[in-house]
């Protein structure tokens, strides 16, 4: 079975329902088969044959979401590119996949263009956004699903890692499907499900909430970029219901001078992760959303999106325990995770290790890179690189990635407990800590605070205040507290490789 069945089973289900709007148009899911059909046809007379590698660079519209299942309607794999890469990313990207169309929206298009003509291959470019294009596209005879085996390579998604060069993770039809049923089933998703895609659609939360979504023959709801005005917006005009946002996004929305109370209340549904969030935070969300379940996924590229998730219940006192407010949650169903030591033995309970995964979800490996996969995988579980906690309850506690931790006098800290502490000071909105390297030390604790506008709080202010909740040595020795924001990735998460670098060079 292929993730093409999704869109199969919205038409079949709900054929009324609305599936998305497509400028000013409303599109029912039976409709939405149709269309999705014929562009499948436009892409096979174009060239495409089964296996063809198709890239996009489009914002959130629901002409990417069409592109996406025709590619996997026509048998091809599709290829989602970040947009804030630089030209010479995009490039690589496209040359390491050997992709052979590139899929543009109008802002993307010029540059989409130039990256195409650098490139190693033949690379045939489409503007989405070009209406008459689309719409002869549209026109042609709608053809049967391919039905690409639940084990063929669907998509190949490119990480941003810090080192290196990109790596493209090879993911299945079957890893796919999984990851729509297990979102379809934590968020609780039908066909009265109005979900906003905020999120950008390469990556692979908004990416896999939204199969989930078609998959229910619920609505999508675009932004086409994340802003205040955007997500409130998207909420008047759409009635959504359920949205997915890193924790950045969600303290952009609360703090927003348009923060509109009235409209919050209406959502049913929060997910969050990618990103650690404060306990503080955290809380602010639950008192501000009243009518909102909350779930917060955790996961990577490598996992399909999600292996672990910390379901509403546990965000609140209940007959099923205690809150977890500090855990990410326990395992999928069909996902196996477990803590292990440099050996590979699993740690006692309580004991921080790096957290493995093996299950449906996990990636065939990366393209066309067999060293890389191996170095990945250990008898068949995926490494993580993260470092966690299991507790008795087999809640996951992820502490830090493995790369984040610091190392300092011989002492093990991890910079997600120390941002955890300072992000509860009233003065703070955001915050990052990063090791920095020192002789004495090896490496040194050091802390980067965008501080309100309003505040007088310094360095001393913090300090005092870490001390009196945290061990001394996991107490940051310096702190720059000049910034307006932190360096973001496109998914909100803080580009700690940045802030590293910027250290370097204004410390020679």
């Amino acid at each position: 079975m292929s993730i093409t069945a999704a869109v199969r089973r919205a038409a079949m289900i709900a054929p009324a329902a609305l599936a998305y709007r497509e400028g000013d148009t409303p599109v029912v899911w039976s409709q939405a088969c149709v269309r999705i059909a014929s562009l499948a046809a436009a892409l096979r007379r174009s060239g495409l044959q089964p296996g063809d590698r198709v890239a996009t660079l489009s914002g959130n519209s629901a002409r990417h979401l069409e592109a996406i299942y025709a590619t996997w309607w026509a048998g091809g794999i599709v290829v989602p590119v970040n947009t804030r890469l630089a030209h010479g990313e995009i490039r690589y990207i496209l040359d390491h996949s050997g992709s052979t169309l590139l899929l543009a929206d109008g802002e993307n298009h010029a540059d989409a263009e130039r990256v195409a003509a650098l490139s190693q291959s033949a690379i045939g470019v489409v503007n989405l956004d070009e209406d008459d294009r689309y719409n002869e596209m549209l026109c042609n005879e709608a053809i049967p699903d391919t039905y690409p085996a639940a084990d063929s390579t669907a998509g190949i998604f490119y990480t941003g890692g810090t080192t290196g060069t990109p790596k493209g993770v090879e993911l299945t039809h079957a890893n796919f499907l999984f990851a729509a049923m297990g979102a379809n089933r934590e968020i609780r998703l039908d066909h009265k499900s109005v979900y906003q895609h905020a999120a950008p659609l390469f990556h692979l939360a908004d990416f896999c909430i939204g199969n989930g979504v078609t998959l229910a023959a619920g609505t999508h709801s675009f932004v086409e970029k994340f802003s205040p005005e955007s997500f409130y917006n998207g909420l008047r005009e759409d009635k959504v219901t359920h949205v997915c946002l890193v924790p950045t996004m969600l303290a952009t929305v609360l703090d927003a001078e348009i923060r509109d109370d009235a409209l919050l209340k209406q959502v049913e549904s929060i997910t969050y992760g990618a990103a650690p969030i404060s306990t503080s935070l955290l809380k602010q969300v639950i008192a501000t959303f009243p009518s909102a379940r909350l779930q917060q996924f955790y996961g990577m590229t490598e996992c399909c999106g999600a292996s672990t998730v910390l379901v509403s219940e546990r965000h609140v006192d209940g007959p099923d325990g205690p809150a977890k407010l500090d855990s990410a949650g326990r395992p999928f169903l069909g996902c196996e995770l477990r803590v292990v030591d440099t050996d590979f033995e699993d740690v006692v309970s309580g004991t921080a290790g790096e957290i493995v995964m093996r299950g449906p979800h996990i990636m065939r490996g990366y393209w066309n890179d067999p060293t890389r996969t191996e170095d990945v995988f250990k008898d068949g579980w995926l490494r993580s690189g993260d470092v966690g906690v299991l507790d008795e309850e087999g809640f996951v506690h992820v502490v830090d990635r493995l790369k984040d931790m610091i190392v300092t006098g011989g002492e093990n800290v991890y910079s997600g407990e120390v941002e955890n502490a300072l992000a509860t000071h009233p003065a703070v909105t955001h915050c990052a800590v990063v090791g920095v390297p020192d002789e004495r030390w090896g490496e040194c604790v050091h802390a980067v605070v965008v501080v309100r506008p309003d505040s007088d709080a310094d360095a001393n202010t913090f300090d005092t205040y870490l001390r009196e909740r945290i061990a001394g040595y996991k107490v940051p020795r310096s702190y720059e507290l000049n910034r307006t924001e932190l360096p973001l990735t496109a998914v909100g998460k803080i580009r700690k490789s940045v802030l590293r670098e910027e250290w370097t060079i204004s410390n020679g």
